[in-house]
């Protein structure tokens, strides 16, 4: 019965959604509130304000975006954002490139949501098949869609992702002591360093209302890129230096990230200080009472005092005192995840071939 009642339709113009988005985007955030699904299920980056932006800041000519929309009676029940690239016949689902969390737009969790989930599918293995690939990236290991998915026999490969459930702490001495004996003495000892040390530390939060200069940008992404070149065990080769200082001045000026921080009104970029030299970095988007953390690098040079950890204790300080529920690291499994508190809630991709 409720298959005759399902209509599938595609647009390119998001802003001829943006009403009925909007209203699923109400609903995910009731359907949270009073339990009936998890934040998990619907984050910032199923709403229409992140996809609107997304639509907004995207440029490739050759491989257009295009949503799926599925309605029941009429009424808009489900959207997918695709990329959808005919020429090397690769269909994936809309993200930025930007580390998030991919899923339907769907903020149901029941028998029709499943239903509706599988005539998507169908409705797209029937569309773009002989030879194209579907790819389904950092999908929440238990929502819907990747129950559809291995109902249909497939299988995924899981990565970790870690997030502290922040509203359990009534304090951040209550935080702090929930923390491992081994990270509680690091933590201390850090700041005992920067004291003993006679070292100054602050920490600023560069918002759309308070924006950071294009300079502080460029030595952000300078140094984002340099620690990935260092996490890839790549050598400093004069070619590198050249590579990292063009790609961190692109990112600074034209980076879709970047315009996030300067458009978008969920986006925090904390800058942690020491002797008034950037000691660590994070960009986060707060939506919901929830944190999502794309975006987190260190230098090196200031390990003495651990300005990773330090970041995340004196934005927790914060976070606890506005009330925030969710503290999400992304994926990823780096140890400082686990040692201040993050439990795994695992991602999971898929490629399928029709």
């Amino acid at each position: 019965m409720m298959q005759n009642n399902i209509s599938i339709t595609t647009t390119k113009d998001i802003h001829t959604l943006k009403a009925d988005w909007q209203r699923l985007d109400e609903h995910a955030a009731a359907s949270i509130s009073n339990g009936k699904i998890q934040y998990m299920d619907y984050t910032f980056y199923q709403t229409y304000a992140w996809n609107s932006f997304l639509y907004e800041t995207y440029n490739h000519l050759f491989i257009p975006i295009e949503y799926v929309v599925v309605s029941v009676l009429g009424e808009v029940k489900l959207i997918l954002p695709l990329l959808i690239d005919r020429l090397n016949k690769r269909l994936r689902v809309l993200t930025g490139r930007i580390s998030g969390i991919c899923n339907v737009v769907c903020p149901y969790k029941d028998t029709m949501a499943k239903e509706l989930i599988q005539a998507t599918l169908s409705y797209l293995s029937d569309k773009y098949k002989g030879g194209w690939k579907y790819k389904f990236r950092d999908v929440p290991l238990r929502s819907l869609l990747v129950e559809v998915l291995k109902d249909r026999g497939l299988k995924g490969g899981e990565k970790c992702s870690f997030h502290i459930p922040v509203e359990q702490f009534e304090s951040y001495d209550a935080y702090l002591s929930s923390l491992g004996k081994n990270i509680y003495k690091n933590i201390r000892k850090a700041y005992n360093h920067l004291a003993t040390d006679g070292k100054t530390m602050s920490l600023q939060c560069y918002t759309v209302a308070n924006q950071p200069s294009r300079r502080l940008l460029h030595d952000l992404w300078t140094l984002y890129y340099r620690r990935k070149m260092a996490w890839k065990n790549q050598h400093k080769t004069l070619l590198r230096k050249l590579l990292i200082k063009a790609e961190a001045f692109k990112q600074a000026v034209i980076g879709r990230q970047t315009k996030s921080m300067l458009r978008l009104e969920e986006s925090e970029l904390f800058v942690l200080f020491i002797d008034d030299k950037i000691a660590a970095f994070m960009h986060t988007y707060v939506h919901n009472q929830h944190v999502l953390m794309p975006k987190l690098a260190i230098d090196v040079s200031f390990s003495r005092y651990s300005p990773g950890i330090l970041l995340i204790q004196e934005t927790m300080k914060q976070y606890i005192q506005k009330g925030i529920k969710d503290f999400d690291m992304c994926r990823g499994d780096e140890r400082y995840k686990i040692e201040v508190g993050g439990i795994n809630e695992p991602l999971i991709g898929f490629t399928i071939s029709v």
